[in-house]
């Protein structure tokens, strides 16, 4: 093997033992350094899941599909009576499956003010090949609004979210109160 394929092979083999390092650690900021997982911020490995809430999803989908990059997402802790308020789970690290496509699953559900958990629906989040190193922002989503008897409540939302190729289950949960 001549010195310059020879070098370029060495070069190959590091970036792909690299890679792996980079993204098993969990949540990192900008300059590397580890974040501490949050009850809306879950990793198995490098799997790597978030859970947000949006008020305008239409405009959060438009904004992700056009950026170049992982856009700041406008999260919402709160919602008005009678307006819509809509989950978002953006991810990375799912496994492929042997044709080269995650299968990333979600159930959504909502635990009212007295405890009691309700099953919201679930659906497939993605079901293509992963678009690593940027985050994908999942196709399933669930959209709520409130009635005037919920006004001052504070509700919990739960996202279930399950990588099946890698046979990985993250819980998720954020709050929502109502206004």
């Amino acid at each position: 093997m001549n010195r310059k394929l020879r070098t370029f092979a060495s070069a190959c083999v590091l970036l792909l033992f690299s890679i792996p390092l980079a993204h098993s650690g969990g949540w990192t900021d900008a300059g590397g350094k580890q974040l501490p997982e949050r009850e809306n911020m879950r990793s198995a490995g490098n799997f790597l899941v978030q859970l947000s809430l949006t008020v305008d999803e239409a405009a959060l989908r438009k904004e992700w599909a056009e950026a170049a990059e992982n856009p700041k997402i406008q999260v919402a802790e709160s919602v008005a009576v009678g307006a819509p308020i809509t989950t978002a789970l953006v991810f990375n690290g799912c496994t492929p499956n042997p044709a080269g496509l995650c299968d990333v699953f979600s159930e959504f559900s909502i635990v009212a003010p007295d405890g009691l958990r309700t099953r919201l629906g679930a659906g497939s989040l993605w079901y293509a090949a992963p678009l690593t190193p940027r985050f994908m922002l999942g196709s399933a989503s669930v959209t709520l609004m409130f009635r005037e008897k919920d006004k001052g409540k504070e509700f919990r939302m739960i996202a279930t979210v399950e990588d099946r190729v890698a046979r990985k289950v993250l819980e998720l949960s954020t709050p929502l109160r109502v206004e």
